[in-house]
C-alpha cells in the first residue's frame, strides 16, 4: 500500500541534503497548546479524527505523510506536508497539519465538524530539505534545523519560512529505517 506525499522536483542535491520545487497542495491543520511531543500527539489525533469520519459527510479521507511539526517565534507560517505542527509565539502553541489527498480541492473537501480545523491552499514553493532518521525529539528536532541552517549559510541560501519537522513513518517502524526530514521554504 503507497502513502501520498506532496508532490516536489529535485531541483538539487547534496548529500542528505535537497532544494525541492513543490507543487501546491491542501493541508488541514489545528492550533495545539502544549509542549513539543504533546503538540504533535495531540494535533494529529485530533486531524485523524477528521479523516476518519468526523467531518459534515461522514466521509473517510486517506491517510497522506509526512506528520510535519514547525517552530516558529513570532507568526504562524504556513505549513506543508500531511501533519504539520508549528510553534506559535513565545508559548507552547503549535499548527499541526496533514496534506490532503490530491484527488480533492478546496470544493470537494469534506467540512470538519471541529471549527478549531482550517483548511488552506499552500501555494507552490522552493525549498530546502534535509533528510535523516531516527526517533523525533525536540533535542533532535533542533540539532538537525541548526545543521540545515549551516547547509545554508554554506550556500548562501536564505531561509523564508520557519523549519518543519516532516515524520513519514507510523510510530512502530524502528529508528534507524524511519524516514524524517527538516524542511524549510527559501
Amino acid at each position: 500500500m503507497s502513502i501520498e506525499t506532496p508532490k516536489y522536483d529535485v531541483l538539487q542535491k547534496d548529500g542528505k541534503f535537497e532544494i525541492r520545487n513543490y507543487k501546491a497542495y491542501i493541508n488541514a491543520s489545528v492550533e495545539v497548546e502544549s509542549d513539543f511531543k504533546s503538540a504533535l500527539n495531540e494535533g494529529f489525533r485530533i486531524l485523524a479524527d477528521y479523516i476518519f469520519g468526523n467531518n459534515r459527510v461522514k466521509t473517510c479521507i486517506e491517510m497522506t505523510a509526512p506528520v510535519t511539526e514547525q517552530t516558529v517565534t513570532s507568526k504562524k507560517i504556513e505549513m506543508t506536508a500531511p501533519v504539520t505542527s508549528v510553534k506559535l509565539g513565545e508559548g507552547k502553541k503549535f499548527l499541526a497539519s496533514f496534506t490532503m489527498p490530491s484527488k480533492y480541492d478546496l470544493e470537494s473537501l469534506p467540512e470538519p465538524t471541529n471549527n478549531e480545523i482550517s483548511i488552506n491552499k499552500v501555494e507552490p514553493y522552493k525549498a530546502a530539505a534535509l533528510k535523516f532518521s531516527g526517533y523525533m525529539s525536540e533535542k533532535l528536532t533542533l540539532r538537525k534545523t541548526q545543521e540545515l541552517e549551516a547547509w545554508l549559510m554554506k550556500n548562501n541560501l536564505k531561509a523564508k519560512s520557519g523549519f518543519k519537522l516532516a515524520q513519514y513513518n507510523p510510530p512502530w517502524i524502528p529508528g534507524p529505517f524511519r524516514r524524517n526530514e527538516i524542511i524549510v521554504e527559501l
